[in-house]
């Protein structure tokens, strides 16, 4: 008994000698041999609970929006949009967000096509939009859906005062004097610029000579190998999209700036009866926080990337809690700092493995950052209708209005790095 409580002492002698000499990524493996060479039951135990101190601290289970918005069409397009944005955290916590945008938007579209008669038909058209729009949004953070449900009624309620004071100023006073909800001042309160750019274009051809059945006109067989494609139409579309958003924090006096990047692509074809329609669509999202000095106090990365299964995010946060990590995320953003948000577009940016030649920040995010990988399921019942008219000039009306949702189906999250790799574990209070 003595012999082995001396070769325990011994063992974790070392095993700290080692630990202070070692980098934290190479001392796992060391951790691990010794426990199973010491025969010890919590080996398992150790590791789930040096993951947990990774575990994030909350998640997004579920987002629910209410749209509605209508636009008027004189050469260009004039809309007014708002919506209700609500979600709610795996910490019990739940957000309601008043989004009001105003949205200018203009599109070209160029086409033209050839007709030789069946031996040879062409065409082509291009149509390209842009728009820029003023997402404005106030968020009140709650404790419960029914509260953020009973304010979200209030909200609207205080909407429809102001739209009659608008058309009448005296009844208009008279309801809101009687009727009119008390609106707490929001907990965060956002201004933005999104600016859109989007391109579409169609191809068809047939190609091909096809016998004429009249009589004396052919042998009703064609040329055998020449008629290539009755009917062949492709097309194909991207689109990229840019906000730019600044948020103040009220409870903290913390200021966030938003720099978001998205882009879609569609590529379709039709021959005949098959049909090709990939799509995929990803975002990049670049958070920086400061406190009410100025100083960069947490830095957030995300990607959204859309697949026919439901949209999957993976977001990795990070806190800056010194002047050296606060020296390390200024030169990372640059002088210009939305440059940083082009690589997420296609790259999650998740601290999975350290490089050999990391540098401060690679190994940083690796070493403390806390990743969340989620993916939800996604609906859309969002209507569009609208008319218009041309003449000389395009004229339209349109509307909008219903409603998307996000819902939780899994999550995992980065746990403790072990070797230089980071794995994916179970995030069981967010799904």
């Amino acid at each position: 008994m003595l012999e082995y409580v001396a070769v325990v002492l011994l063992t974790a002698m070392l095993l700290a000698a080692v630990v202070l000499a070692v980098p934290g990524t190479v001392t796992g493996a060391l951790e691990r041999a010794v426990c199973a060479a010491l025969g010890l039951d919590d080996c398992d135990r150790s590791r789930r609970a040096a993951d947990e101190r990774y575990e994030p601290e909350r998640c997004l289970r579920s987002r629910a929006t209410e749209v509605a918005g209508g636009e008027v069409e004189v050469i260009v397009s004039v809309g007014e949009q708002v919506s209700f944005v609500t979600e709610r955290f795996s910490d019990g916590r739940t957000q309601l967000t008043l989004v009001d945008s105003s949205r200018l938007e203009a599109s070209l579209g160029l086409g033209g096509g050839v007709n030789l008669g069946k031996a040879l038909r062409l065409g082509a058209s291009l149509d390209v939009t842009g728009s820029v729009s003023l997402p404005n949004g106030s968020t009140w953070i709650l404790g419960s859906p029914e509260e953020a449900q009973r304010l979200r009624e209030d909200l609207r309620t205080r909407q429809k005062i102001d739209a009659t004071r608008r058309i009448s100023p005296l009844i208009g006073w008279g309801v809101d004097k009687i009727w009119g909800p008390d609106i707490p001042p929001p907990d965060i309160t956002r201004q933005g610029v999104e600016s859109s750019l989007g391109a579409e274009a169609r191809t068809g051809a047939g190609l091909g000579n096809e016998d004429d059945d009249r009589p004396g006109k052919g042998s009703g067989r064609g040329i055998e190998g020449w008629d290539i494609s009755p009917q062949l139409h492709a097309h194909g579309a991207v689109g990229v999209t840019a906000v730019l958003s600044r948020a103040e924090n009220r409870r903290d006096g913390t200021v966030m700036t938003v720099y978001e990047l998205g882009g879609t692509a569609q590529v379709g074809a039709h021959w005949v009866v098959d049909r090709v329609r990939p799509t995929v669509g990803r975002s990049g999202t670049m958070t920086v926080v400061q406190d009410t000095e100025g100083r960069v106090v947490s830095l957030l990365l995300a990607q959204t990337a859309r697949t026919p299964d439901g949209p999957t995010v993976t977001t990795t946060h990070l806190k800056v809690d010194t002047d050296e990590k606060r020296r390390m995320v200024a030169e990372w953003l640059g002088l210009v700092a939305d440059d940083q948000v082009i690589p997420l577009t296609w790259d999650s940016m998740a601290p999975t493995e350290l490089a050999p030649d990391a540098s401060p920040f690679e190994r940083w995010v690796f070493e403390e950052g806390r990743t969340t990988r989620a993916r939800y399921d996604y609906d859309n019942d969002v209507r569009d209708v609208s008319a218009s008219l041309k003449v000389g000039v395009s004229l339209g009306l349109g509307g909008t209005w219903g409603g998307e949702s996000l819902d939780i189906v899994e999550a995992e999250y980065l746990g403790a790095p072990r070797d230089g790799v980071r794995s994916y574990t179970e995030y069981g209070r967010c799904a």
